[in-house]
């Protein structure tokens, strides 16, 4: 025989539960009616664009970054700046020994002995990261790389063409080569020779060693970008009192004057 058993739902009132909370809301005595909207309302039915970023107001603000005075080290000295044009294939770097030297990107692992090592895009810190940690030189960069470590120097981007007599700004000329020539300026160089400053491939080889994970420069870069800044930049330069000299063997840049290898390792 079966029992008919009766089930009492039992009503147990709201638990309150007080929060500490530094959020305070304001009180007022609005009412507030739900609307909930019709299946003929187009924005209802809008998906959520994901990609919008949130960013949370509480966060501590990024830090300031802190861009370098560079001091005049190498005041009135005769300073080399190693570019990496394919002139520079077989050079027996040794010869640079005790020269005031600059190595452009890469060129500091053929010539490890150099005062400064300068670059301009932060995908060089990425690809030689520890090549350059354990470099022992003064190190400058262009622009601050989220990777940095504390050693790394950083320099603010000036105009494209000309000199920046601000000593921690660096006019570009669009390639790193023309700002390493401003940043031997602010270093105090009375004399900068240029080597592997060939603003050119020879046919073959984009630099004088095996090159970057990118494509390298084609002419039409060098002409279009690199080139027609430097006009302005050797006027710049003279006026100042500083000479540059272009010991490239084989080279498009022709506002400098020309000179041999053997006539730059002279005035070492």
């Amino acid at each position: 025989m079966q029992r008919n058993r009766k089930i009492r739902k039992v009503v147990q009132p709201p638990i309150v539960v007080e929060h500490t909370t530094n959020i305070h809301r304001r009180q007022d005595s609005r009412n507030f009616v739900k609307s909930v909207p019709s299946p003929n309302n187009h924005a209802a039915r809008l998906p959520i664009n994901k990609s919008v970023g949130f960013v949370n107001s509480a966060q501590a603000p990024l830090s300031t970054i802190k861009y370098t005075t560079i001091q005049r080290k190498f005041e009135g000295e005769t300073v080399y700046i190693i570019g990496g044009g394919p002139s520079l294939k077989n050079f027996d770097f040794r010869q640079l020994a005790g020269a005031r030297t600059i190595a452009i990107n890469k060129a500091m692992l053929y010539h490890t002995q150099t005062d400064v090592l300068y670059w301009t895009d932060v995908r060089f810190y990425t690809w030689y990261k520890n090549e350059i940690d354990n470099y022992k030189g003064l190190k400058f960069a262009l622009k601050a790389g989220s990777q940095y470590t504390n050693d790394i120097s950083i320099l603010k981007k000036g105009k494209a063409y000309g000199l920046e007599t601000d000593r921690q700004t660096l006019a570009h000329g669009n390639n790193s080569g023309y700002a390493a020539i401003n940043l031997a300026y602010h270093l105090g160089a009375a004399r900068i020779i240029l080597l592997g400053f060939d603003m050119a491939s020879n046919g073959k080889d984009g630099h004088f060693h095996d090159g970057y994970p990118t494509r390298a420069a084609g002419d039409k870069m060098y002409q279009d970008k690199f080139l027609p800044g430097f006009k302005q930049l050797h006027s710049e330069l003279k006026d100042s009192g500083v000479t540059v000299l272009n010991a490239s063997p084989y080279s498009k840049l022709t506002v400098f004057p020309k000179i041999t290898i053997e006539q730059a390792l002279s005035f070492r």
